[in-house]
């Protein structure tokens, strides 16, 4: 329903126009009455109508001087001016200042008021059809942040914008389901959580990981906070304010989103709804541990699945003792996944798959089972072989350890060889020198981590034995000629 705020000092002509039209069957309900300008311009701020019937001439505030306040104070309510004949300069006025049409009171018919709000409404759909588009684009930029996600300068004023998107006075739902790879739309989260589907209007579905959120503006009062605990699909319903209002903040949209996802993580870990362990803070900026990553890449590459299953068990274990956020178990998973393809050279597998899981254990079987795919009939990656014994032994060793501080110094005494003698021979042998050899192995898994991951750069170039961050920006961009995030974007 579209609410209309009828303004007229006369009690006779409002209640003409309540009596003209059966309102409620064209779409509108009349939410209030107003006898003069300064009475309406207070119930604009508490009712929020998408519609102002204004009359022109009224005392203490007439019906343009209440469009132009309207419009200052950012109200996009349209307004349909009432006026007399031989006020037509005045209504000319009006629409200069953004009115949406007249007419006169004294020969209004029925199908000049139903076209004029016909007019309105159309305004008012093609704005909310434009302000849905704009949140559809802004939701994601809200979901990186959220996972502590680096933004671009641009797409940080994208999010800033969401906290100006206008909710026109209806309430924001925010409705999560951990629905894996099942379908979840508007139609069914209002029958499984029992809501009335004409109260709301879906805005936009965001589906990520697994998991369906929908944002839904919602007319009169909120229906609370809604739960669906079948174990197949369980859902969770949360208003991001808690009372109407023209706008919700990000924030509100964020932490009732962080809330919904928190409340799911439970199901994921197969734990119960009043598991205490789940009450803290949503902790996206918690880090999987490198060291627990590094050994099962190493035994992967060392080509020991028996190994490496071990070792992703001992890592599941570990994340369900912290009850990591299941969103940061995904990615490391699909993480893992890419670097297994990579290593044994062969496809990888539908990382959609690995992302529905709704299931922490389920996740940990499918990731062992891609793993040992992987590695049936492959060997680690081996570097371009030299007909040097010593040299090729480092090569190898640069390959399984790159992200360890390594120098010259050290590799002689690893393959017992004067350090000045190796310097010369590994130039020989490779063709480069020992320092640029070993920064291009580091800037090209740097390049895998950049391509293939979201992990922060901060974080790839520690991974890759870069010693700080400017550092790794600087060797970087001498072998490739952009910035890690110019690289990331191209």
């Amino acid at each position: 329903m579209w609410k209309i705020l009828l303004v007229e000092d006369e009690p006779f002509v409002r209640r003409s126009i309540r009596q003209a039209i059966p309102w409620e069957e064209h779409g509108f309900a009349i939410a209030g009455e107003a006898a003069h300008g300064r009475e309406a311009l207070e119930q604009l701020e508490t009712l929020a109508p998408d519609i102002v019937i204004s009359d022109i001439f009224m005392p203490y505030m007439d019906g343009i001087e209440l469009l132009k306040a309207a419009r200052s104070r950012g109200s996009e309510a349209r307004f349909i001016m009432l006026t007399c004949a031989g006020e037509f300069e005045y209504a000319r006025a009006a629409l200069e200042y953004g009115a949406t049409g007249y007419i006169l009171k004294l020969s209004m018919e029925d199908a000049g008021l139903l076209g004029a709000l016909g007019k309105a409404k159309a305004e008012l759909e093609k704005l909310a059809r434009q302000q849905e588009l704009a949140l559809s684009d802004r939701v994601g930029y809200l979901w990186r942040s959220m996972l502590g996600k680096e933004l671009s300068g641009d797409e940080k004023e994208k999010l800033e914008e969401l906290k100006r998107y206008d909710w026109g006075g209806d309430r924001p739902l925010i409705v999560t389901g951990l629905n894996g790879a099942q379908s979840f739309d508007y139609d069914r989260c209002c029958s499984l959580l029992g809501m009335s589907p004409g109260r709301g209007r879906l805005v936009h579905s965001h589906a990520q990981m697994g998991l369906t959120t929908l944002f839904i503006r919602w007319t009169g009062s909120a229906p609370g906070s809604l739960k669906h605990t079948d174990r197949e699909l369980p859902i969770i319903c949360c208003t991001a304010s808690d009372s109407a209002s023209a706008s919700a903040s990000a924030g509100a949209l964020e932490r009732e989103w962080l809330e919904n996802l928190r409340w799911l993580d439970r199901f994921y870990y197969e734990r119960p709804t009043s598991d205490r362990a789940f009450e803290s803070d949503y902790a996206f900026s918690a880090a999987v541990p490198w060291e627990m990553e590094q050994a099962i890449i190493r035994a992967f590459e060392r080509h020991e699945p028996g190994e490496c299953g071990d070792l992703l068990c001992g890592l599941w274990d570990y994340l369900a003792q912290q009850v990591l956020p299941m969103v940061l178990v995904k990615e490391t998973a699909e993480r893992l996944d890419k670097l297994f393809a990579r290593i044994s050279r062969k496809p990888p597998e539908d990382a959609a798959v690995l992302l529905n899981c709704t299931r922490h254990a389920v996740l940990l079987e499918e990731l062992d089972r891609r793993m040992r795919r992987y590695a049936k009939g492959s060997r680690h990656r081996k570097p371009a072989e030299t007909d040097h014994p010593e040299i090729n032994a480092i090569l190898d060793y640069l390959q399984q350890h790159y992200e360890r501080d390594i120098s010259l110094q050290a590799m002689a005494k690893y393959v017992s060889m004067d350090e000045n003698y190796l310097s010369g021979l590994f130039k020989k042998k490779t063709g480069d020198t020992f320092i640029n050899y070993l920064q291009k192995l580091r800037v090209d898994e740097a390049k895998f981590y950049l391509k293939e991951t979201e992990l922060t750069v901060a974080e790839i170039g520690e991974r890759c034995g870069f010693a700080n961050p400017s550092y790794f920006f600087k060797i970087f961009k001498r072998w490739t000629g952009l910035t890690p995030n110019e690289y990331r974007t191209a």
